[in-house]
């Protein structure tokens, strides 16, 4: 029997936090890839399957909408789930909860499978038996959508480096969420959460790509963001809090 749906299990280690002992935006995504990721090796779909035919699952947009963060040393539970797969793009849905399984947050995302020779995006229905995964039953939050071209002030400038390299060789998905939370101030943080993390990956950056980061708050409170190389948009996001 198929199991469409699977919950895997993660505590909040010291690494994962910020100043406040609370869970980081990136440390996140960083365990909903890590989910993604073990799904995708139960299902026979993962990584390693698929490096041996020169392709990867690429993040193609993401949103993360938070109750709340959990804090340093709690356990959370990551239940995750295939809703739907086209030709090109597939979506995988997930939901987090705490130990008393009340539902803390959940997120919505889209992925391309990526042949790593052409750095094209491949026909998903080469993959056997995919389909038989997608359950159809829609995530919790709103979908990640196309975001808009963003016209705003230079809040960051550098050059990508060695530890944002990942093994498909690009800018790892986590560094961008990274790199735009680090565009507000501790006292923001302190007086605000963020209710939704939105990010469209757009073009692949490299090593030694010069990193320009935009942006501006359309309304109070919601922010939009582009990450730029060479005048070309790497990637666009969304901060609500």
């Amino acid at each position: 029997m198929i199991l469409k749906k699977k919950s895997y299990k993660f505590q909040i280690q010291p690494q994962y936090v910020d100043f406040q002992f609370r869970a980081t935006m990136a440390s996140l995504g960083d365990i909903l890839l890590t989910a993604a990721g073990f799904n995708a090796d139960d299902n026979g779909f993962g990584l390693r399957r698929l490096h041996e035919q020169d392709y990867a699952w690429v993040l193609s947009r993401m949103a993360i909408e938070m109750n709340r963060f959990p804090e340093q040393y709690e356990n959370i539970q990551v239940e995750t789930w295939i809703e739907d797969v086209g030709r090109v793009t597939t979506t995988r849905n997930f939901c987090i909860r705490d130990d008393q399984d009340e539902i803390i947050g959940n997120a919505c995302s889209n992925w391309v499978m990526l042949d790593m020779k052409t750095r094209r995006a491949k026909d998903l229905m080469t993959l056997d038996g995919i389909q038989e995964y997608a359950s159809g039953d829609p995530g919790l939050i709103d979908k990640p959508i196309k975001l808009g071209t963003v016209e705003g002030d230079e809040y960051d400038g550098f050059k990508v480096k060695y530890s944002d390299i990942d093994i498909n060789g690009h800018v790892n998905s986590i560094r961008y969420i990274q790199w735009i939370s680090d565009c507000f101030s501790l006292d923001c943080y302190r007086k605000c959460q963020v209710k939704r993390f939105e990010i469209n990956y757009v073009n692949e950056m490299l090593y030694d790509d010069f990193v320009e980061i935009v942006g501006n708050e359309i309304v109070s409170g919601d922010f939009r963001f582009e990450i730029r190389k060479d005048n070309k948009i790497a990637c666009k996001a969304r901060v609500v809090f």
